[in-house]
């Protein structure tokens, strides 16, 4: 059994102009690709065809999968036990074998916990121990069996958040506590 850990991603926003020119790139590049191929003879090249066929194997499965894999390792937390599970609705709690939080959405009163929690740079929480800290929990969540990553947007804001863990009694909570935000890539 693992130790409980949390850690918590704070996504921002890319411009639509931004995303827009990307896409706009890449339709072009693969249509060039198709332009060059149409233009060339008939057939395709010998190169290519003494290389055989390839085939695909379908890897991916429910808590595997390699995009949000990549994702979550940019994050700084690699899912060695090839389990983590994007959860964004409800139904991706059943997915992961998860039960749902007793309501929704749940109301938390934050006021309360308001000032408790140190800034990193204070003098209660100088920035190595803050480094030293993130890594360990990094580390704890890298090797845990099941990851579990609620998303959505901060309650009132467009904020969206990831929040990393691998408690399976947390998630639940966490993903009622958020706001449903709009599916992207991860």
């Amino acid at each position: 059994m693992s130790r409980p850990a949390t850690f918590l991603v704070a996504r921002h926003v890319r411009s639509a102009v931004a995303a827009a020119s990307s896409r706009t790139v890449a339709q072009a590049a693969s249509s060039q690709a198709v332009r060059y191929f149409a233009d060339s003879p008939p057939g395709l090249p010998d190169s290519v065809k003494r290389v055989g066929k390839s085939v695909g194997v379908p890897n991916e499965y429910p808590g595997q999968n390699y995009a949000f894999n990549w994702a979550l390792n940019a994050d700084g937390v690699t899912p060695l036990k090839k389990s983590a599970f994007r959860i964004t609705k409800p139904l991706d709690l059943k997915l992961a074998g998860l039960n749902q939080p007793s309501s929704m959405p749940l109301k938390v009163n934050a006021a309360a916990a308001r000032g408790l929690m140190p800034e990193a740079g204070s003098n209660e929480l100088t920035f190595d121990t803050f480094d030293e800290v993130s890594q360990r929990t990094k580390d704890l969540l890298s090797l845990s069996d099941s990851l579990y990553c609620p998303e959505g947007h901060v309650p009132g804001t467009r904020i969206g958040v990831r929040v990393i863990s691998n408690s399976a009694t947390l998630a639940p909570n966490v993903l009622g506590y958020l706001e449903r935000a709009p599916r992207r890539d991860p």
